[in-house]
């Protein structure tokens, strides 16, 4: 009696210093205001996946292989199936347990023992019937169900419920992230085999131009107008084109087996438009970026759902500062003799009963694992405070990278437009002895340089909306 009056009362001294315990979850940063817009559009655009936000019909094609068959994306998808299954596990454990049970065994006592001596003892009592006289061997069988069941009073299976499906949670925006990565990965390299396909037709179309000059330069030299000097100066400047168009088709077939290897097939066609026909910006860049859709970006959502898991495990480590109270009992039959197996009552058998048990020379341990599960909360929040600052710079950077690109290609078109122009005078000049060999070699390396660089200013603005469908993290289905 004296131990269990101790036993209540250091429960007691354990509940009461747990309960000082406690531990709130910090509030949560908001989204910076300078995103918010009264457009109306932003409330189609907060439901905006990539099949909305691409327009290219051949990309789109290329997009939706790649989520069926890219092995990264598919063992993350096996990964939710685990995670899936961890929650459902979670979820049951607030049940009680309740197992059956079946056994049957024969045991021959020693004749020595005090058991033996016990069995042949009683068997001689008055007090039994002969169908009541235990066998020698001694037979058992046992048939019934027992349960046992830990009350949640302290929120210990709840906040451990909380925390699985949290983390679940995480698994699925994981899963969203690793799918907007996919897409924008394939984006990127589709970009930039249109931008190279368009290259290498710069190329020709110059190497064209090239031997045109070089083919003229052997005509002037020929007739006295011109030194060899200049005719080296254009085939020189001819072989490094068709060099340069060599690295070029060679960049072109390594993007091709990297697009390939997303795809997760060497056997699809790689069909793709062209550059001149890639003319489009999303809406979102029209109408600005609203709040709503960077709050809903896979990787703020997953962050966010870890900080409550983390919260949750707290929760968990605060419950075993209290006592813990578990129901258990046990029905069945159970008998020496099977053909009296279920006779009742005579076989029936049961127990009942309640049980508290109370931490008292483990409190150190209890008290560590309390405060790792508050650093851990502390990590979280700095993580999810952490993405959202990221989210925000990084969509600030992708609007600025896209009006500045814009403002360049303008500025570029003009300058392409004119050296192609200059071109056509210097090839004239020149035949007709106006202009020496060093102003047409001139005009051509100065519009191949132009049309190349207005070529990547071009795939750096494509790469960019790309970026910005990354950056916005556009919904998507899990399971495709």
């Amino acid at each position: 009696m004296n131990r269990f009056k101790y036993s209540i009362v250091t429960a007691a001294l354990v509940l009461g210093w747990g309960c000082k315990s406690s531990y709130e979850i910090p509030e949560k940063k908001a989204v910076p205001v300078e995103f918010e817009t009264t457009s109306d559009s932003t409330k189609n655009l907060s439901d905006q996946s990539w099949d909305q936000f691409f327009e290219d019909a051949r990309l789109k094609e290329l997009i939706r292989l790649a989520l069926r068959n890219n092995y990264d994306l598919l063992k993350t998808l096996e990964k939710i199936r685990i995670a899936n299954a961890q929650m459902k596990m979670g979820k049951l454990g607030m049940l009680p347990q309740v197992n059956g049970m079946f056994g049957a065994s024969q045991t021959k006592f020693g004749k020595y023992t005090m058991d033996g001596v016990g069995n042949y003892d009683t068997n001689f009592s008055e007090n039994i019937t002969e169908d009541e006289k235990i066998p020698d061997p001694y037979k058992d069988f046992g048939i019934g169900a027992q349960f046992s069941w830990e009350l949640d009073i302290w929120g210990k299976f709840s906040n451990r419920k909380k925390a699985s499906i949290s983390r679940w949670l995480a698994t699925q925006q994981a899963a969203n992230l690793v799918k907007t990565q996919l897409v924008a990965q394939v984006a990127k390299l589709y970009y930039q085999l249109v931008g190279l396909d368009e290259e290498i037709i710069i190329l020709n179309k110059n190497i064209s131009y090239q031997e045109i000059a070089f083919g003229l330069s052997k005509d002037l030299k020929e007739s006295g107008k011109e030194t060899q000097l200049a005719v080296d100066q254009f085939e020189a400047l001819l072989l490094h084109s068709k060099s340069l168009l060599i690295e070029k088709e060679r960049e072109l077939k390594a993007t091709e087996l990297a697009l390939k290897g997303l795809l997760g097939s060497y056997e699809v066609s790689l069909q793709r438009t062209t550059l001149s026909q890639v003319n489009f910006m999303p809406e979102i860049l029209q109408i600005g970026v609203p709040a709503q859709l960077l709050q809903r970006r896979p990787d703020i959502l997953q962050a966010e759902n870890e900080l409550e898991a983390a919260h949750a495990d707290v929760g968990v480590a605060r419950a075993a500062f209290f006592p813990s109270v578990r129901l258990f009992g046990s029905a069945g039959f159970n008998a020496f003799d099977f053909s009296k197996f279920f006779f009742t009552p005579g076989s029936a058998v049961y127990e009942m009963g309640a049980g508290l048990v109370a931490p008292i020379f483990n409190r150190g341990q209890i008290k560590a694992s309390f405060e790792q599960a508050k650093a851990s909360q502390q990590i979280a929040w700095l993580d999810y405070e952490q993405t959202v600052l990221n989210a925000y710079l990084e969509v600030i950077q992708v609007v600025n990278e896209y009006a500045t690109l814009d403002e360049q290609l303008d500025l570029k078109t003009d300058e392409v437009l004119v050296l192609r122009r200059s071109i056509s005078n210097a090839n004239t000049m020149f035949s007709v002895g106006y202009a020496n060999y060093l102003d047409v070699i001139n005009s051509q390396n100065r519009a191949l340089e132009a049309e190349l660089n207005y070529v990547g200013l071009k795939k750096q603005q494509l790469a960019s909306i790309v970026s910005l469908y990354k950056s916005l993290g556009a919904q998507l289905p899990i399971w495709m």
